[in-house]
Formats: C-alpha cells, structure tokens, sequence
C-alpha cells in the first residue's frame, strides 16, 4: 500500500492519473498511482475496469477524499 510520504504530498484539487489493478467490489477499487497503491471508495456510477485509466482530483485532504475528474464536464460562470 501507499507509503505515508505519499499522502503528505497531496495538495487539495491536485489532479492525478491512476491506473485501477483491482475491483475489491462494486464500491472499492486500488489504484495505482504511479507504484503507489490506494484503496478508493468507489461512490460514482463509473463502470470500471481493471486496467483502466482515470483521473482522480484531491477533494480533501482530511480525510482524503478524490474525486473522478473530467474536462469535459468543467462549467464555466460568468464573474460579474
């Protein structure tokens, strides 16, 4: 698993690619974060795979929470 160096690293809405190694069930997943091994509450409707690609964003930092991250779905607001 994650070294505890590795968590100390994470800044908040930190954007990072993780490769899924492993379906534990329908609700947790370990992630590879570049040979560091996270295990992640799987709370979207996401299928994944293992194998797979994704892009994680730093919600919060305590506790850690991530979030799946997608450009395409950034909303832009106009700042009066």
């Amino acid at each position: 698993m994650a070294r505890p160096e590795f968590f100390k690293t994470l800044e908040k809405n930190q954007i990072l690619s993780a490769v899924i190694e492993e379906i534990l069930s329908s609700s947790e997943v370990i992630c590879n974060f570049h040979g560091e091994l996270v295990r992640i509450s799987n709370k979207t409707t996401l299928d994944i795979k293992i194998g797979e690609l994704v892009r994680l964003q730093v919600k919060t930092i305590e506790p850690l929470e991530f979030q799946v991250f997608d450009a395409r779905s950034i909303k832009f607001e106009r700042i009066a």
